[in-house]
């Protein structure tokens, strides 16, 4: 199911009628593409496997490193079981240098799958529109199909490169530091949990309101493409009618509504990482805190703290 919206393609007098359509399906969609990548989907699912295999070596650091910090506290009152901790480090370093490999990998993987479907798309779209009649064009913004050709391409590209590995190696990062942080101590990861809910709160909030900025920044894009387009097309034909004045005018109109779109959805955008690093650094705060209780009370060990 598609939704046709008429709209008025901005440009220069008698500016044409164009025809717009937004997708209803977002399911089909997706399916759609997944069916283009074709034998790519290969590498992605290899790339996937990477990601995943680097997130669970990264998880099984912070086990190691409790017992470690235990081992070395408690050579501090005694004798250190130095072959034990050699050991340890040596585990460490392997889990941590096969964690970095996976990712490298995994991220070389993404980029060179990104950029050949980017241009398998880009080549299929300039033999879509040698087949359309002329009749598409003269109902359609040439600014707003040369931003699909360009901008929208680009995005799908940025995407699959960066979104798909942070999906996944993100996703099993969440459920493993939740197991592991559960199966160290209870109390402790309830205290990180409620902390971190707060913050994850706040940055849903923001992901949902960016989102109507992000989409009216694609459409106000393509609006002052078109714009812009036609109207150096039609240069002569806006001379000739002494439309300057008028096309200045809606093209700081169509200028003005991008910048503030462009701007909010930065801006949400730009406020994630600050956000996210604040909600990290307050659940260290209150796991230090409850930890240094625990420790006191000798209900934990300082290694399950470093954990």
């Amino acid at each position: 199911m598609a939704e046709k919206v008429i709209r008025r393609a901005p440009g220069g007098p008698g500016g044409r009628m164009a025809v717009a359509e937004k997708s209803k399906d977002i399911k089909k969609a997706y399916r759609n593409f997944f069916a283009y990548m074709g034998s790519f989907k290969w590498s992605i699912l290899v790339a996937g496997i990477l990601s995943l295999a680097g997130s669970i070596l990264n998880l099984i650091g912070p086990s190691k490193l409790s017992d470690l910090t235990n081992l070395i506290t408690a050579g501090l009152s005694g004798s250190a079981d130095m072959p034990k901790i050699l050991k340890i480090c040596v585990t460490l370093t392997v889990l941590y240098v096969s964690g970095l490999l996976f990712n490298y990998f995994q991220g070389f993987i993404m980029a060179t799958v990104s950029q050949k479907i980017s241009k398998k798309m880009r080549t299929d779209i300039s033999e879509k529109i040698n087949r359309l009649p002329l009749k598409y064009f003269d109902t359609n913004s040439t600014g707003d199909i040369l931003s699909r050709v360009t901008n929208d391409v680009d995005t799908v590209e940025r995407s699959m490169n960066m979104s798909f590995s942070t999906l996944v190696s993100s996703a099993a990062m969440f459920i493993g530091s939740l197991t592991m942080m559960f199966l160290t101590n209870v109390v402790m990861a309830f205290s990180g949990v409620v902390s971190a809910l707060a913050g994850f709160t706040a940055m849903v909030l923001i992901i949902r309101k960016s989102q109507v900025y992000f989409k009216r920044q694609q459409k106000e894009l393509g609006d002052l493409n078109g714009h812009i387009e036609e109207t150096y097309s039609s240069h002569d034909v806006v001379k000739a009618f002494n439309g300057e004045e008028s096309e200045r005018k809606k093209f700081h109109a169509l200028n003005e509504k991008l910048f503030d779109s462009a701007w909010k959805s930065q801006f949400c955008a730009g406020i994630m990482m600050p956000l996210m690093n604040f909600i990290g650094n307050l659940a260290y705060v209150v796991v230090c805190i409850v930890g240094a209780v625990l420790a006191v009370n000798n209900s934990i060990s300082f290694g399950t703290i470093v954990a």
